[in-house]
């Protein structure tokens, strides 16, 4: 990944107006999936400072996170402190640098779209999840009813360009809800789910890593 933008600076305004009609309703879908699970090990990948944990459920979640950005990682020390049981900073394109089965939930909140090949990405993410364990991924929706395409050629684009730089570039992978639904099916997931959320304008994708037979606990 490589743009122009600086997305480390642009964090601190996700869950401010009007930036949070988008972001809201994301972190309001991972409390969900929080709630609904029995805790355990849970790893953020694409995390930048991690500012939603504030916001977040506990119910027993142990949280690592990992970033291309090491000012994100440092960041998010700072600002949760042991609170974390891990923060590390990425090398971009290579493997994720956990062992498998590691994490009973793997979230990534609007980082796929900046990956060009989604796939090998995002099988290192079922590779770190245990059998069994959820995933939680969001990513915008390029859906043909979706109103962001448009926001995003007109209003974004302006405010965009007068900040240096140009959106046209800056998702090479884009998704509507049948995409995201099948590369998370292509990925070896089950129980995949893909819902519109924040005024239509952000996919949610939750799923699970199938359990064998050997995985299972009385096997």
């Amino acid at each position: 990944m490589s743009e122009a933008v600086d997305y480390y600076a642009n964090h601190r305004l996700k869950l401010r107006f009007p930036w949070r009609l988008y972001h809201r309703p994301i972190v309001e879908g991972l409390a969900r999936v929080l709630r609904e699970g029995p805790g355990g090990p849970a790893l953020n990948v694409g995390s930048g400072p991690f500012l939603e944990l504030r916001e977040l459920p506990e119910a027993g979640w142990r949280w690592s996170v990992c970033d291309i950005d090491p000012r994100a990682v440092e960041a998010a020390r700072g600002l949760h402190g042991e609170a974390l049981e891990d923060a590390r900073t990425l090398e971009v394109g290579a493997p994720l640098p956990y062992p498998d089965g590691a994490f009973a939930l793997v979230t990534s909140m609007d980082v796929i779209e900046h990956v060009p090949e989604p796939a090998p990405w995002l099988a290192e993410l079922v590779r770190v999840l245990r059998p069994g364990g959820r995933i939680y991924l969001t990513t915008p929706n390029y859906g043909r009813t979706s109103t962001l395409p448009l926001i995003e050629a007109t209003v974004l684009e302006l405010i965009a360009r007068s900040q240096g730089f140009s959106r046209r570039e800056l998702h090479p992978s884009r998704f509507d809800c049948r995409r995201l639904t099948e590369v998370m099916e292509c990925a070896g997931l089950s129980a995949v789910e893909v819902h519109a959320r924040s005024l239509g304008w952000v996919l949610s994708g939750t799923a699970r890593k199938p359990q064998t037979k050997a995985d299972a606990p009385d096997a």
